[in-house]
């Protein structure tokens, strides 16, 4: 008896949903200049926040001065008023490549950031205000995005 094996190949392709979106320079910052804001998935205005899911944020900038260390703040603006939104750390340094100090002769510094968007938040529009300070508490960029929990 002759027995035949067939190898089946199984090619997985991740697609991301990835584009740059709408979004506001806020900060006037003297300390950093934004260059991009991404969100990861997101290809529309606003930006659909998937409950159960992760979403990332991941925002270019540069700075002109030195930064030791920083946080990252992050508020929902809702009819105008900020809440703030608890992270599960909020350590800049962590978040950042090339990582600190920050320093005027690097041209650009990523800032990746991935959230867990709980099942427990309601479903609503906002305005997502995501803020990266220095120690001083003084913005390095400040940007808001529309988006919508779904």
């Amino acid at each position: 008896m002759n027995l035949l094996s067939s190898r089946h190949n199984i090619n997985v392709v991740t697609v991301s949903r990835r584009s740059q979106i709408s979004y506001s320079d806020k900060s006037g910052s003297k300390i950093g200049s934004l260059i991009s804001l991404t969100v990861t998935p997101c290809d529309k205005t606003p930006c659909a926040l998937y409950k159960g899911h992760n979403s990332t944020i991941t925002i270019e900038f540069n700075t002109s001065e030195t930064v030791k260390n920083g946080r990252i703040s992050v508020h929902g603006v809702l009819a105008h008023v900020p809440v703030p939104f608890p992270l599960d750390n909020s350590d800049l340094c962590q978040f950042v490549s090339p990582t600190c100090p920050l320093i005027n002769s690097i041209p650009k510094y990523t800032h990746t950031y991935t959230m867990f968007v709980k099942t427990s938040y309601p479903s609503i529009s906002l305005v997502v205000r995501w803020e990266l300070k220095n120690s001083s508490d003084e913005d390095i960029v400040c940007v808001e995005f529309p988006a919508q929990l779904i």
